[in-house]
């Protein structure tokens, strides 16, 4: 008799241990869940900044190699390519802006893109080079030499 009482006492207590198990892991289990969906979205994010950083960065350097380019269709040609260029890369931000301003010695490309997931991210981005004319710097280094008197 007493051991079948000693037998139903540990059925009670493996059966109690086993549901609090379950109970950990119903509690636990959505919280690491969402850690994971969150750190899983941050990676997108700052993937999405890197990539335009990088077209910012690439179209900058294209406008300023165009050399004998006006302003003004130097300026239409970068910002048509600007939005076609970083759309396509772009995991989780939609992209909102891509614009290019040219200076007769800079080019500077931007964009702006976000996302309602987390609250809201967004992101600014810029890239600028400056703009070189090899021809004027190469004619104005021989007329300096030849004022110096080489």
């Amino acid at each position: 008799m007493e051991i079948k009482a000693e037998l139903k006492e540990a059925g009670k207590n493996r059966n109690w241990k086993e549901g609090s198990f379950t109970v950990e892991a119903s509690l636990l289990l959505p919280l690491l869940i969402f850690i994971i969906f969150m750190f899983f979205c941050l990676c997108l994010y700052l993937h999405d900044r890197s990539v335009l950083v990088s077209c910012a960065s690439e179209l900058a350097g294209k406008g300023a190699a165009a050399k004998y380019e006006t302003e003004e269709h130097l300026e239409a040609w970068l910002e048509g390519q600007a939005a076609g260029l970083a759309q396509e890369k772009l995991l989780l931000l939609h992209l909102t802006e891509a614009s290019a301003e040219v200076t007769g010695s800079t080019v500077t490309v931007s964009y702006a893109g976000s996302t309602t997931l987390l609250g809201g991210l967004e992101a600014r981005e810029e890239g600028s080079a400056k703009r070189l004319n090899p021809v004027n710097y190469i004619r104005n280094s021989l007329r300096l030499k030849k004022l110096i008197g080489e």
